[in-house]
């Protein structure tokens, strides 16, 4: 048994000697009046000037001014300062966010997803499940900041949020279909699927290739991102937009400037020869070329503009969730699988826990079974479940009984690859787990046999996801100070990410 140590970075290492500073994450304590008080202009500004919601309000405060509390901790306040919404409200224009003092600020980097993740999870989240980040530029601060009153006109953000709202609207009404990109992925997951999320993932490789130094396979997988990009245009699938903006944060967060210049103005060529001109993506893609990403200030901006996209989504498709059909599990994955990055964090999510879960159980009871494996769409939900309860919920011991379920249904996975990623996923969730614990022993012991797994669901060693799964392994190493293992385990990854790009069209 390792002894106690501090949690998990976000992050897998870098190599020796280009290591940056560790910022802990601020925990949640119980403040002092003068603390309290000190901050009780700028918090009256956000949530009567700003006409915030409580959860952005806790971001906010949380990951810029680093001052952590609890919903009952801010509504205990705002009844002793007799703060409360009325009928009429101020503008955002109109009101000043008081600036405090300059605090110190670190380089940070999202995910996904992943993190998008990772998703796409790049910065302080308190998992494990990361890649290595090493941004060539400083990265942007104050990604869910209120916008400086220096910010362009609202007018330009009101644009570019109502094309996204637009989007996810036309999906909720007309979208449906059987057979979505995650559906044929778990069916046959040892066959590429060239969608949204893989496209995302593939530009995530671009960057942690990069940070490892590995200039020349970081511009095969920035060629292979788009590719994937100019299939994935053909099909407009409701993840689509959302993914596009994911790549776009993140070269932005990274400071890839160039590269993201290259994307847009590609994307925008593409979408204009395959959709109308009146369509959400175009009219998005050109308000976003026309925004200012060489100063940090309008890169503030512009990560403040997708972060409250975000919010918007999850207000819109939360509201169908009852509603919802078997044909609609994009639309749980969009809010649960995709809403691991800094920028979807704190989406209030957990204020709908009911809801979730009585919405998801739904999606398993319908009259005829699936084409494929009737086990799939069982799986499919316990694995939303699960995360919904780790990673919203914070609900970990509820979440490891859920997670040990999902190990024992899916133990005997010889001859469906299925049953393996599902195996892995739920040997990922419980890595986090044992992290928490500091249970470091079955820590390692869940992230490789994640690994064997999810080799196995894919039939080979270069999987996008296996490579993943190497970075969080070697970060794992690199936390308990196991350095050359750490290194053989990246070195490892890099070797299998030139098997998969190996294939790159010419």
């Amino acid at each position: 048994m390792y002894p106690a140590r501090p949690r998990l970075p976000a992050l897998a290492p870098r190599l020796p000697g280009n290591s940056p500073p560790v910022v802990e994450r601020p925990s949640v304590k119980e403040h002092t009046e003068k603390e309290w008080a000190a901050r009780k202009d700028l918090i009256e500004a956000l949530y009567i000037g700003d006409n915030r919601k409580l959860n952005e309000i806790m971001a906010i405060m949380e990951t810029k001014y680093g001052f952590a509390a609890t919903e009952q901790m801010y509504k205990k306040r705002f009844k002793k300062w007799n703060i409360r919404k009325r009928a009429y409200r101020k503008s955002a224009v109109e009101t000043k966010v008081p600036t405090p003092a300059p605090t110190p600020t670190s380089t940070s980097t999202p995910a996904s997803t992943s993190s998008s993740s990772t998703d796409s999870k790049q910065e302080d989240d308190d998992d494990v499940e990361e890649v290595p980040r090493t941004p060539e530029a400083p990265s942007v601060t104050g990604l869910d900041l209120v916008p400086n009153p220096q910010f362009k006109p609202l007018a330009d953000l009101e644009f570019i949020l109502n094309g996204v709202m637009s989007w996810s609207s036309e999906k909720l009404e007309s979208y449906r279909i059987a057979s979505d990109p995650m559906s044929r992925y778990l069916a046959t997951p040892n066959k590429p699927i060239q969608d949204s999320r893989t496209m995302y993932r593939t530009f995530e490789l671009v960057f942690d290739l990069w940070s490892y130094g590995k200039g020349d396979l970081a511009g095969m997988a920035a060629r292979k991102g788009f590719y994937v990009m100019e299939t994935v245009l053909t099909e407009d699938h409701p993840d689509l937009l959302w993914h596009m903006l994911d790549t776009i944060f993140d070269m932005i967060d990274r400071g890839h400037l160039q590269l993201l210049s290259m994307f847009i103005r590609h994307a925008l060529v593409l979408a204009r020869s395959r959709f109308p001109e009146t369509h959400p993506l175009i009219r998005i893609l050109q308000q976003l070329l026309s925004c200012d990403y060489q100063t940090e200030h309008g890169r503030q901006f512009i990560c403040y503009l997708l972060r409250q996209a975000w919010l918007r989504n999850v207000d819109l498709l939360s509201e169908h969730i009852k509603k919802s059909a078997p044909q609609e599990f994009w639309l749980y994955e969009q809010l649960i699988w995709d809403a691991r990055t800094r920028l979807r964090r704190n989406n209030g999510l957990a204020n709908r826990r009911e809801i979730m879960y009585e919405g998801l159980e739904n999606l398993v009871h319908h009259e005829e079974p699936p084409e494929n494996d009737g086990n799939l769409e069982k799986l499919r939900v316990d694995a939303l479940m699960l995360e919904f309860t780790q990673m919203d919920l914070d609900d970990k011991e509820k979440a490891e009984k859920m997670a040990l379920d999902l190990l024992d249904t899916t133990q005997f996975w010889s001859g469906a690859l299925s049953n393996a990623r599902f195996h892995a996923y739920a040997r990922k969730m419980l890595a986090r787990i044992c992290e928490s614990k500091q249970d470091w022993d079955r820590v390692e012991e869940n992230l490789k046999y994640a690994i064997h797994m999810r080799e196995a669901a894919h039939g080979t060693t270069s999987n996008l996801r296996v490579i993943r799964d190497m970075w969080v392994l070697a970060a794992y190493y690199q936390k308990v100070g196991k350095i050359e293992d750490a290194l053989q385990v990246a070195q490892d990854a890099i070797t299998r990410a030139q098997q998969y790009l190996h294939d790159i069209p010419g």
